[in-house]
């Protein structure tokens, strides 16, 4: 059972993450531990307010891309730190049966 007090290394976490300027509005899904979950969260909290470009979206969701909750984005350098080997390394399709593009 999660412990709302701490994140350990067996937790898990499911996010929907967005690239608009590459996919448009699809997300790929990506299961993070718990300690890489906080890790973008907590990079994303301090983003707000700076007014730095974003990259890439993300949410909570479940394995059918529903939102459940905690929201946030990411600008490119963070994303190529904390989720670009992920991301990268799923095959994931649209709708119209092509696969979503890599980041370079």
């Amino acid at each position: 059972m999660k412990n709302s007090m701490s994140t350990t290394e067996n937790d898990l976490q499911i996010i929907s993450v967005v690239i608009p300027s590459l996919n448009g509005s699809y997300a790929k899904l990506l299961v993070l531990t718990g300690n890489e979950y906080a890790k973008i969260k907590e990079t994303s909290e301090s983003n707000k307010g700076k007014g730095e470009k974003l990259f890439a979206l993300y949410a909570e969701s479940n394995l059918h891309h529903e939102i459940s909750s905690g929201m946030g984005a990411l600008t490119k350098n963070q994303f190529d730190e904390l989720l670009k080997v992920n991301y990268n390394s799923k095959m994931q399709q649209g709708r119209g049966g092509k696969y979503l593009k890599s980041v370079a």
